[in-house]
């Protein structure tokens, strides 16, 4: 999705009559989501250099975490499609950062690790997301940091019950 030319975006008193017509709440929306596609900017700029961009270091933070996951675990941990997953492995596997292995009780089913070559570098993709962070957030106090990660934290909690409401209640309409 592309954004506006800024020739068409509303500016002086015309963006605050914009901006007037939405509610804190749906601005502080906005603001989340211009916040997670400019950070995904971010660590794709600085992990370029590393031969990957910030969604294929998700997927290896998420491996390094909990290594094996299958395709379908892995998109519904990145929002993403089966097949954007599918492709981005592929990628990945092609570039020796990943192996997929049969699941010996599901035919059906394929687990992704680390390679052998992630695990040599996870210490390295570590430090540069680590450096990441500081420059990212560089311009909070640790008080303040601890108080936007709880308050990010109770959000997405309630968004998830949230979505399993919205859940059990398409699956009961069917």
């Amino acid at each position: 999705m592309s954004r506006r030319p800024a020739s068409t975006r509303p500016r002086g008193k015309e963006r605050v009559r914009h901006a007037a017509a939405l509610s804190p709440r749906a601005l502080l929306g906005f603001a989340l989501a211009d916040v997670t596609r400019l950070l995904r900017t971010v660590y794709d700029a600085r992990l370029s250099g590393k031969g990957l961009s910030g969604a294929s270091w998700r997927v290896l933070a998420y491996l390094y975490r909990e290594d094996g996951l299958t395709q379908t675990k892995l998109a519904d941990l990145l929002e993403v499609s089966r097949p954007a997953i599918g492709q981005m492995i592929d990628r990945l596997e092609a570039s020796g950062f990943v192996e997929r292995r049969a699941d010996p009780a599901d035919r059906r089913s394929w687990g992704v690790f680390l390679s052998p070559q992630s695990h040599a570098k996870v210490e390295e993709f570590l430090q540069a997301s680590r450096a990441i962070e500081t420059e990212c957030f560089e311009a909070f106090s640790e008080k303040d940091l601890a108080t936007l990660s709880e308050l990010t934290n109770r959000l997405r909690d309630h968004l998830l019950v949230l979505q399993d409401n919205v859940r059990a209640e398409d699956a009961g309409s069917d």
